[in-house]
């Protein structure tokens, strides 16, 4: 029976118990190494006679990928895969795995938890009854019924649309952007889909949750922010470079816009002289939206299945690049 090595780059967790027991559900015999490496220089000595990747956050960039002697698959601990090079991984014959379902309910409320704090001026309420205060702050505006705005989401892939399910219920006004949406699957909900501009320009929130490529790389800069209603905000779920975020700084301290909720930044964790972090009118999570006792556990087991799927012989059930590769119809895209 053939061995086969595994190498776990970075995770979150400490043990990997879940991923062990996949395999060893599996009946193959694996060599499973935990690394906790999110370096190339790290991760290269350790994976360049591995069979298959399991990545969170550590970049998988070219050179790594050019360093793998026979790996078959780079399964990815989550939803997005811009830590790994696609093309690359593509051009060696690589497949790219990934858990297209993982965190939908998670993220999706996450997104409403931030929309009721700025609604509610949840975080500048605590602040001031800590600081003394039994008043409402007499600095914030009161806030306008969610019956009566507009919520706009960026990018209405299976988390967008369940956003806009919970918001609906809410009695928000939902309107939507996404150049790629297949019309069909957002028939049944009372959504409408707007181009960028009429969107920015009319929500009173604007949510992200489209996946970071080179086309949405600060999607959100200075020209966009300014689109934006002075009493509107943004919250950003999907990645910290979707926004230009210098630019977001200046509009959040010129009162540009009336503030952000954030569970993602452009380098994270982020430099504790971060510009962000002194300003009263911005919620922040250390990118924590996704989780939940479930979720993790579900993710845990499918990245760890994907990579049992290939070194049997099959396709998981996710490939982001079975097309470039001429996968056949059971390595299906997200």
């Amino acid at each position: 029976m053939s061995r086969f090595k595994v190498v776990i780059t970075d995770t979150d967790w400490p043990d990997h118990e879940l991923e062990e027991a996949e395999f060893c559900a599996s009946g193959m015999s694996v060599d499973l190494v935990h690394l906790d490496a999110r370096r190339p220089e790290q991760i290269m000595p350790h994976a360049a006679d591995a069979d298959a990747l399991m990545v969170q956050f550590a970049p998988v960039n070219r050179e790594v990928i050019a360093s793998l002697r026979r790996c078959r698959v780079i399964s990815r601990y989550g939803i997005g895969v811009d830590m790994i090079d696609v093309q690359a991984a593509t051009e060696r014959g690589i497949m790219v795995a990934n858990v297209p379902d993982y965190c939908i309910e998670e993220v999706s409320t996450a997104t409403l938890a931030f929309l009721l704090c700025l609604n509610r001026r949840v975080i500048p309420q605590d602040r001031a009854v800590r600081a003394g205060s039994w008043a409402y702050p007499p600095q914030e505006a009161l806030p306008v019924r969610l019956s009566r705005q507009v919520l706009g989401i960026v990018g209405l892939g299976q988390i967008g649309r369940a956003v806009a399910v919970k918001a609906l219920a809410l009695q928000l006004r939902v309107l939507a952007y996404d150049p790629y949406i297949d019309v069909s699957r957002v028939a049944t909900l009372p959504v409408a889909l707007v181009g960028l501009e009429e969107l920015l320009r009319t929500s009173d929130y604007v949510t992200l949750h489209c996946p970071l490529t080179e086309e949405t790389r600060h999607l959100i800069g200075a020209a966009e922010l300014a689109m934006m209603k002075p009493t509107a905000y943004l919250i950003n779920m999907s990645r910290g470079p979707v926004v230009d975020q210098n630019a977001l700084y200046e509009a959040l301290a010129r009162h540009r816009i009336a503030g952000a909720a954030l569970d993602v930044l452009a380098q994270e964790p982020p430099s504790p002289d971060e510009p962000l972090l002194r300003l009263d009118n911005v919620i922040l999570s250390p990118h924590s939206a996704s989780l939940s006792d479930e979720s993790v556990q579900e993710l845990r087991r499918e990245t760890a299945r994907s990579v049992v799927d290939v070194l049997k012989g099959g396709y998981p059930r996710s490939v982001i690049n079975s097309r470039a590769l001429g996968l056949n119809a059971c390595a299906r895209e997200r």
